[in-house]
């Protein structure tokens, strides 16, 4: 099983540069900051995994009513119930990685990504990329949010 801990503590400074671009919605360059951290190997891709998971579900946890739980829907653009199977594997991956990440089962989210890149054929790490960007777009939007409410909470500054 894939295990990040204390294995990538000096790459917390480039994620955190490269969710500062998110934030300013420059998604090229923040997910460039995170490529090479991503190809030093699987241990270092599934810490960038934990880590837009945790910053992407971080607020949504702070106002979580105990005993409740976060799951996903998926719907077709019409709204109407679609199945997770239908998507996209590093869609799905992003979306079942971080659900189960905000839910404190991390060795869920972990098997998850092992799973995903078992045998790490080309379709694998395709599947893996599109899932860190899915990721890092979510954190991305996550952390606006935050910035937004602050600003608004310091009256617009």
């Amino acid at each position: 099983m894939t295990n990040t801990d204390g294995q990538f503590a000096e790459d917390t400074d480039t994620i955190m540069t490269a969710l500062a671009h998110g934030v300013t919605g420059d998604t090229d360059a923040g997910l460039a900051l995170l490529e090479p951290i991503a190809q030093r190997g699987p241990v270092h891709a599934a810490g960038i995994c934990a880590a837009l998971a945790e910053t992407l579900s971080a607020e949504a946890r702070a106002h979580q009513e105990p005993g409740s739980f976060f799951g996903f829907l998926v719907a077709t653009t019409d709204g109407q119930p679609a199945d997770a199977n239908d998507l996209p594997p590093g869609i799905r991956f992003a979306v079942q990685f971080s659900t189960a990440w905000a839910n404190r089962e991390c060795e869920t989210a972990y098997a998850l990504f092992d799973a995903l890149i078992d045998g790490q054929t080309d379709e694998q790490m395709q599947a893996l990329g599109d899932g860190i960007g899915a990721l890092f777009d979510m954190a991305s939007v996550s952390l606006r949010g935050v910035v937004a409410r602050k600003r608004t909470e310091k009256g617009g500054q």
